[in-house]
C-alpha cells in the first residue's frame, strides 16, 4: 500500500499529442461546436455592450441632466442582458448534448476494444481498473468537451475584446488598467506549480484508498475471522488523514489565489479611477469612459477567476485521456485474418499437430501435443491438476494464441478462420458458468431473439433443468439475479448445459462441466448427453473419471504431454497414469 499506483502518475498538465487525439472525437460534430462557439461569442458581445451603453447613458444624459431618450438606452441595456441570458441557456444545452454524445462514442469504442481482447489481457488487468476506464475516466472528460473546449476559446475572445475596448475608449487609461498583468502572470504561474504538485498527491492518495478499501471489502471474512478490524481500521484512518490533509492544502492554495485575483482586479479598478479621475480635470476625459473602463476591468478578470477550475479540468482530463489511450493503443493478441476462409458448416474434425503453448515466455503448459478428433467422435481428456487440460480448450477456442505447431478445424488452420465463424458452431460449458442478470429465458438464449422460447424449453427438458425452472415463481421469466445469485451451483450448471445445446453446436466442449452437479442430477444429465451428442464431435475434460468411461477415446495428459490414449478398457489394461488415477478415485469414494 506504500507504493504509488503507476496508473495514477500524471504526465504533463497539457499534452499537445493527447489534446489532438481528444479533439478527433469532436471532429464529426464540428458544426455543432461551431454553433456553440458562435453562441458564446454572441453572449460575450452582448455582455460587452453593457458598459458601452452605460457610457453613452452617462455622457449623453446623466452628466447633462437630460432624461429624454434615456429610457431607450436603459431598455437596450435590459434587452442585451436578457438576450445574453437566453443565449446562455441555449449554449449550455448545446454543449452538454455535445459532451454526452462524444462520451457515448468513446465508451462504445472502449467497450468494443475490450471485447476484442484476448483472455491474457484480462488476466493482467483487474476488472475494477477496466471499469474505472469505461466509467470514471470517460466521465472525467465530460467537463473537457462540454465546457473546456469551447470555454477556453471564449475566454481568449473575452480577453481580446475587453483589451481592444479598453484601448479604444482611451489607450492611456487602458494601459493603466492592464498594468497589473505582470503581477497576475506571476500569481498564475505560482498557482499552477503548487496546484499541480498537490493534485498529483491527491490522486495518488485516492488511488491508495480505493485499492485498500476494495481489498478489505473483498477479504472481509478473513479480517473478521482473525480479528483484524482494529488494525485495518487504523491503516484506513492513516490513509484517510493523508487524503484529508492534501484536500485541505488544495483549499488553502485556492483560498490564496482567488482572493489575490480579486485584489488585483480591485487594484486595476483603483488605477482606472485614480488615473481617470486625474485626467477628468486635466485632459477632459469623460465620466462615462471612466465608468465603462472600470466595468470592463471586472469583465477582464472574470475568466481569470475561473482559472483554478479550468486548470483542474485540464489536468484531470489529460490524466484520464492518457490512461484511456493507453488502453485503446493495446493491440488485441488474437486477430482475425484480413481475408478469412469460409467455414459454412463445421463437420467437427479437430487436429492438434505438435502444439506448444505457454501463458508466459517459454514456461510451456502444452508440449508437442498431437491428436485428432473425427466428426461425431466423443473424446475425453483427463490428467492431474496442471496437466494442461483447460489450456487445450483455451487454445482450441482461440482465447490464447499458441506459439508452435498447428491447430485446425476441418483441415483449416485456426489462424485462417474468423473467430465468429467457428465459435458460432461450437458450444463451451465451463466448470463455473457465468450467468447474467435477467431472466432464465434470456440467459439460456443469450438474448438472441432468433431462438424461440419453445426451443429453449426443449433444451432445458433435455438436460433436466425444466423441473426446477417450473418451480420458480415466474418460470422461464424468473429473474435470477446478478451472476445467477438466486440459483444453486447445480442449477446454474444445468442452465449452462441448456445454453450450450440450444445453439445446436457441431462441436461441444465440456470443461469439467459436471463437477458441481450432484450425483442424482449428474445421472440425468449423462443420459441426456448420450442422446444429444449423437452426430456431434465432443471434447470432455473431466476430473471425475467415472463420467468419461463411455467416451470413444480418452486422452491422458501429464505435464502438458499426451502420455496415453485409448478407450477406458484398453487404458485400464495398459496400466500407467490413467489406471492409477481411476484406482485412486475409487479408493477415495470407498473411504467416503
Amino acid at each position: 500500500m506504500t507504493q504509488t499506483h503507476e496508473e495514477e502518475i500524471l504526465g504533463k498538465a497539457y499534452d499537445a499529442r493527447l489534446m489532438g487525439r481528444l479533439l478527433r472525437y469532436a471532429r464529426p460534430y464540428w458544426a455543432q461546436f461551431a454553433l456553440a462557439g458562435g453562441l458564446l461569442c454572441a453572449i460575450t458581445l452582448l455582455e460587452q455592450a453593457g458598459p458601452a451603453i452605460v457610457k453613452v447613458a452617462i455622457d449623453r444624459f446623466l452628466s447633462k441632466g437630460r432624461s429624454q431618450g434615456l429610457l431607450s438606452w436603459a431598455a437596450l441595456y435590459l434587452a442585451c442582458t436578457l438576450g445574453a441570458f437566453g443565449l446562455q441557456a441555449w449554449q449550455s444545452i448545446q454543449t452538454a448534448f455535445l459532451g454526452q454524445t462524444i462520451l457515448l462514442d468513446l465508451r462504445m469504442q472502449i467497450f468494443s476494444h475490450l471485447l476484442a481482447q484476448g483472455l491474457r489481457f484480462f488476466d493482467k488487468n483487474p476488472v475494477g481498473r477496466l471499469m474505472t476506464r469505461v466509467i470514471y475516466d470517460v466521465e472525467t472528460l465530460d467537463d473537457f468537451f462540454s465546457q473546456g473546449v469551447v470555454a477556453v476559446f471564449n475566454d481568449f475572445f473575452t480577453l481580446a475584446s475587453v483589451t481592444a475596448l479598453l484601448l479604444w475608449f482611451d489607450w492611456r487609461l487602458g494601459l493603466a488598467a492592464l498594468a497589473v498583468l505582470p503581477l497576475l502572470s506571476w500569481a498564475t504561474a505560482a498557482y499552477r506549480r503548487f496546484a499541480r504538485q498537490n493534485y498529483r498527491q491527491v490522486r495518488t492518495r485516492l488511488a491508495r484508498i480505493n485499492a485498500f478499501l476494495g481489498e478489505n471489502l473483498s477479504g472481509m471474512a478473513t479480517i473478521q475471522a482473525f480479528l483484524r478490524e482494529g488494525v485495518n481500521a487504523g491503516k484506513m484512518d492513516a490513509l484517510n488523514a493523508e487524503y484529508r490533509d492534501l484536500l485541505l492544502r488544495q483549499i488553502k492554495i485556492n483560498a490564496f489565489f482567488l482572493p489575490l485575483a480579486e485584489i488585483l482586479s480591485a487594484l486595476a479598478v483603483f488605477l482606472v479611477l485614480t488615473y481617470g479621475g486625474w485626467r477628468l480635470h486635466t485632459a477632459g476625459l469623460s465620466v462615462g469612459v471612466i465608468v465603462a473602463s472600470a466595468m470592463y476591468v471586472t469583465h477582464f478578470f472574470q475568466p481569470l477567476r475561473d482559472l483554478s477550475d479550468k486548470y483542474n479540468v485540464l489536468q484531470s482530463s489529460m490524466a484520464s485521456a492518457e490512461r484511456i489511450f493507453s488502453l485503446l493503443d493495446r493491440t488485441p493478441e488474437v486477430l482475425d485474418p484480413p481475408s478469412p476462409r469460409p467455414l459454412p458448416r463445421l463437420q467437427g474434425r479437430v487436429a492438434f499437430e505438435g502444439v506448444w503453448f505457454a501463458y508466459e515466455g517459454e514456461d510451456w503448459v502444452l508440449k508437442d501435443l498431437s491428436f485428432g478428433l473425427a466428426p461425431g467422435e466423443r473424446v475425453a481428456v483427463v490428467g492431474p491438476t496442471g496437466a494442461g487440460k483447460t489450456s487445450l480448450v483455451s487454445v482450441l477456442m482461440r482465447f490464447y494464441p499458441y506459439q508452435k505447431g498447428r491447430v485446425s478445424l476441418d483441415g483449416v488452420p485456426l489462424e485462417e478462420l474468423s473467430r465468429g465463424d467457428f465459435r458460432r458452431q461450437v458450444s463451451l460449458v465451463l466448470q463455473d458458468p457465468f450467468l447474467f442478470s435477467g431472466s432464465v429465458l434470456e440467459n439460456v438464449r443469450l438474448s438472441n431473439p432468433r431462438i424461440p422460447p419453445s426451443r429453449v424449453e426443449e433444451a432445458c427438458r433435455q438436460v433436466a433443468a425444466d423441473e426446477f425452472i417450473r418451480d420458480l415463481p415466474g418460470g422461464y421469466s424468473s429473474e435470477i439475479g446478478e451472476r445467477g445469485g438466486l440459483l444453486s451451483v447445480g442449477q446454474k450448471q444445468l442452465l449452462a448445459f441448456a445454453r450450450a445445446l440450444v445453439f445446436d453446436p457441431r462441436l461441444l466442449i465440456l470443461d469439467e462441466a459436471t463437477a458441481n452437479v450432484d450425483t442424482a442430477t449428474e445421472e440425468r444429465v449423462q443420459k441426456a448427453l448420450q442422446t444429444l451428442l449423437k452426430g456431434r464431435s465432443s471434447i470432455t475434460i473431466a476430473h471425475r473419471l467415472s463420467t468419461v468411461t463411455g467416451a470413444d477415446r480418452i486422452l491422458v495428459l501429464q505435464g502438458g504431454r499426451l502420455t496415453q490414449q485409448g478407450d477406458h478398457r484398453s487404458l485400464m489394461r495398459q496400466g500407467g497414469l490413467y489406471r492409477s488415477l481411476v484406482e485412486l478415485q475409487f479408493k477415495q469414494v470407498e473411504r467416503a
